[in-house]
């Protein structure tokens, strides 16, 4: 993996973890993603994919209400925990 990959990959983990943290960057985020991600340092060629991986709520299952998990989603469901 290269050095650059590594960055990214580095960048999107402190992302992960701030909007799991930052209330302020958290609404940053679901108001305008693309800006708030590019803003706080992610390259632009890697916002969408970003987006894709960790800010999807695709996951199915059953729905679970004040989940305990760390998350931007505003609700969700889990197939198992």
């Amino acid at each position: 993996m290269s050095e650059a990959t590594n960055q990214i990959r580095e960048k999107a983990a402190e992302l992960v973890n701030r909007i799991s943290s930052d209330a302020d960057f958290k609404a940053q985020v679901a108001k305008d993603p693309e800006a708030a991600l590019v803003a706080a340092g992610l390259p632009k060629a890697s916002v969408a994919e970003f987006i894709a991986e960790e800010l999807s709520g695709e996951v199915s299952g059953y729905l679970v209400d004040q989940c305990s998990l760390t998350c931007v989603l505003t609700s969700c469901t889990i197939t198992s925990l």
